[in-house]
């Protein structure tokens, strides 16, 4: 089952990495997709939640171990990256640190969480009436992953860059373990598998991976809780990449997890600097191939 759920991860991605694109058209289309895909899978996850019994009951129960989870996954990652910057200082060019308005990037990702929020109306209201082909979800997320391979192929990363940065492999060692720290705590407190808190804490930042790996292995309720852990690190990355950049430009960077790849990036670009990139996209690149292998790894032990 573990083998074959990571083969449907991987696949997608690794052919679409294999494909390359060279028109900017074509690049633009696949951006498209890609964030038509996410509101999909969210819509989805919203019909989902809307089928749970007791459901008002199960939203205070998800949300209560959503922060927890929030709190001390984030937070073992701020302190083990600051560490990391002060054992590691990554020299800033003087004048390259800019002020980023984050609210248009804040804007943005709370339409996800409105694509929850519709979905969930329209299941509450219109359930009876509505048949999703099955699978849908898995569907949508293989086309979504093989957008991510071609993405990443179109963006000019090279393996020897990835695996020849020194500082975004050891940024990514160090994110990887205290989000696992973080995760394993959390479902000790919880009284939860440890291995739900290691899933849970491998989605890095990938909630539209992470919410379907999740719900498919154990229910909309865990699939919930990645997904609102993992779309809250987005929300804090924007917020405090401004104001980390100047003293501690890894952390800075490695507080958007995966989405330092996508999402974050400009951000990340336009407050450090170009000299900032390359660290984003090694570390970038490093969690976004790990978190699905992880993500299955943990769900089906």
């Amino acid at each position: 089952m573990m083998l074959q759920t990571l083969t449907w991860v991987l696949l997608p991605l690794l052919i679409g990495f294999a494909i390359p694109l060279k028109k900017r058209a074509l690049i633009k289309l696949v951006d498209h997709i890609l964030i038509a895909l996410i509101y999909i899978i969210l819509f989805i996850m919203g019909l989902n939640l809307a089928a749970i019994p007791d459901l008002w009951q199960q939203l205070q129960s998800i949300f209560g171990k959503t922060l927890l989870f929030i709190v001390l996954i984030l937070g073992l990652n701020m302190v083990a990256l600051i560490f990391l910057d002060k054992q590691l200082p990554f020299p800033l060019k003087p004048g390259s640190v800019k002020k980023e308005s984050t609210w248009r990037a804040l804007l943005g990702s709370s339409k996800l969480i409105g694509s929850i929020i519709l979905g969930l109306i329209v299941g509450l209201l219109a359930n009876q009436y509505i048949y999703l082909p099955e699978h849908l979800a898995e569907i949508a997320l293989m086309i979504l992953l093989a957008c991510v391979g071609l993405q990443l192929r179109a963006s000019g990363v090279h393996l020897k860059a990835v695996l020849l940065n020194r500082y975004g492999l050891i940024l990514s060692f160090f994110f990887i373990l205290s989000s696992f720290a973080g995760g394993i705590i959390a479902a000790l407190i919880l009284q939860m598998p440890i291995t739900h808190g290691l899933a849970i804490s491998s989605g890095f930042g990938w909630y539209s991976l992470s919410t379907i790996i999740l719900q498919d292995a154990h229910g909309p309720i865990l699939g919930s809780i990645a997904f609102f852990n993992d779309l809250f690190r987005e929300f804090f990355a924007f917020m405090v990449i401004p104001l980390l950049m100047a003293r501690y430009p890894l952390t800075a960077v490695g507080s958007g997890g995966a989405t330092s790849l996508d999402f974050v990036l400009p951000v990340i670009q336009r407050t450090g600097g170009a000299q900032v990139v390359p660290i984003a996209i090694s570390f970038g690149f490093i969690t976004n191939i790990l978190a699905p292998i992880f993500l299955v790894f943990f769900a089906n032990l």
